[in-house]
């Protein structure tokens, strides 16, 4: 087939494009183009001008110049097999005239032979040599490549802003879930907390009425005595002869009336108050309990149905699902600070929330003997660390100007590192954070600046998909996306570079 198609561009070249039959006694014209010399003799019998017959330039009969080549190429074609280039000859001939396709027309986007050209349905439209506009087409179509270049190029920076937007919203999703389990978490430890001090208030009365209970039969106890003692006494009397019955009368008649029963309070005031307290605290916090739940039962039922009526087919479909599987889902666990892994100069807060740098001094020689982890910065790691999934926290960074931190996560390797060179292997993915801009890197190599101002940066790992999400945490705009992969448990990593300085993590 190549050999074909080569025989036939050969036989195109030695073509006379008057007579259309192989060369001869072939002659080039001024203007290039090449004839029989029979041919082009007999387009301008009674003039030296003429115009040639392809290009229309108009040469002098004079100037013919025999080509001897073209006639040695002519004769070898002519003893070739004309089987050999019959194919490929009918594709570049016109099949109304079956003259050589010599020409294009811009308007119809068809090869025209020499009849066609001169014919009335192309003879006013713009026609040109075919190798002329495949040269015009050739700059348009370099051209348009280009452009498409320029638009891949485009469309790529904006399918990674796109990627990194959605990275990003798909972050403030799951922190606003790690948000709601922390805060009903807290909500449901308080009301535990409400529930275990109302009911120990009431163990405690209880027990402070079985006290009371106690102590009033004992007083009450003591009075009967006294009054059976004093009554039998009486009765004695009466069984006693007349001298002993009025010996003392007065004065046992008179302790008989005068007995009379103190009767101590059964509850207290004080007990009676404290009860009342701990009922009413309890009936206040049933009363909001119940304000609340039918708030809640209200504006939840119309934001549910609001919710489900903006879902397509398709949505609704996929949210039915999501509650069959629910169950699996696993449950978010906030980021805090891991001070067994820290730098002797960090302090941090009671909840391991926040973390401050405190150079004290007379330690540089110790920190100078045993070199710490991604020096010139003083570094801690958060917990828990994440072998699958998903993880988010967001790190509000204080503290004096002209100081960096470093915001980001490590694997484990680099845990008990102790060099001060990190190794090349890439186990640190991480924003190096500036008053002037970040610069992402790893391996402690930054990658590029970026000329953006954080005050407080969002963290989103998929440890699955092996991607590191760095956002503004307060505009929610995409920084950048580290696409990797870990071969095992990473974590959480912070570090502080100025005295003074802190990063407090939420939620």
């Amino acid at each position: 087939m190549a050999g074909q198609r080569l025989a036939c561009q050969l036989q195109e070249e030695v073509t006379c494009p008057i007579c259309m039959e192989i060369l001869q006694d072939p002659v080039t014209i001024d203007c290039g183009h090449n004839f029989c010399l029979q041919c082009i003799s007999q387009v301008g019998k009674t003039s030296e001008k003429i115009q040639c017959p392809l290009c229309k330039l108009s040469v002098n009969k004079n100037t013919f110049r025999p080509n001897k080549l073209l006639a040695s190429l002519a004769e070898k074609i002519q003893s070739m097999d004309p089987a050999d280039i019959q194919a490929e000859q009918e594709d570049s001939r016109c099949q109304r005239h079956k003259e050589k396709l010599h020409y294009f027309c811009e308007q119809d986007g068809a090869f025209l032979c020499v009849v066609c050209r001169d014919s009335k349905d192309h003879k006013s439209h713009n026609v040109t040599l075919i190798d002329e506009a495949a040269q015009n087409y050739k700059v348009q179509i370099e051209s348009q490549a280009q452009d498409l270049g320029q638009k891949d190029k485009k469309i790529i920076e904006e399918k990674k802003q796109g990627e990194g937007a959605i990275w990003a919203f798909r972050a403030q999703v799951d922190l606003e879930k790690l948000k709601i389990h922390e805060e009903f978490k807290l909500l449901r430890q308080r009301l535990d907390e409400e529930e275990s001090f109302l009911l120990s208030r009431l163990d405690w009365l209880e027990q402070q009425g079985a006290k009371q209970l106690r102590q009033y039969v004992t007083v009450t106890e003591k009075q009967l005595s006294s009054l059976r003692k004093l009554t039998k006494s009486l009765k004695i009397r009466l069984q006693s002869s007349s001298m002993e019955l009025l010996k003392d009368i007065k004065d046992a008649l008179s302790r008989g009336k005068e007995f009379q029963f103190l009767n101590p309070n059964p509850i207290p005031e004080d007990l009676e108050k404290k009860h009342s307290e701990a009922k009413a605290r309890h009936e206040s916090i049933i009363k909001a309990l119940t304000e609340l739940k039918d708030d809640m039962n209200a504006e939840g039922k119309r934001d549910k149905s609001a919710f489900m009526n903006s879902l397509n087919k398709e949505e609704k479909e996929s949210w039915s699902l999501l509650q069959k599987n629910k169950s699996v889902l696993p449950t978010p666990v906030p980021v805090t600070l891991d001070k067994s892994s820290a730098d002797p100069d960090l302090t941090f807060s009671q909840d391991l929330k926040k973390v401050t740098l405190y150079i004290v001094a007379g330690k540089a020689s110790n920190r100078q003997a045993k070199p710490r982890p991604f020096y010139p910065f003083h570094c801690v790691r958060g917990s828990p660390g994440l072998s699958s999934g998903r993880q988010v926290w967001e790190a509000e960074i204080r503290g004096p100007s002209g100081g960096a931190c470093i915001v980001g996560v490590a694997t484990e390797l680099a845990r008990g590192s102790q060099s001060q060179n990190v190794s090349t292997q890439s186990y640190i993915w991480a924003l190096r954070i500036s008053p002037s801009g970040c610069q992402p890197f790893t391996n402690c190599k930054a990658q590029e600046y970026l000329q953006v101002c954080l005050k407080k940066v969002g963290v989103y790992v998929n440890h699955d998909c092996g991607e590191v999400v760095f956002y503004d945490a307060i505009t929610s705009k995409h920084i950048y996306t580290f696409q990797t992969s870990f071969d095992g448990k990473v974590f959480p990593l912070f570090g502080l570079q100025v005295a003074c300085s802190h990063i407090t993590l939420s939620p």
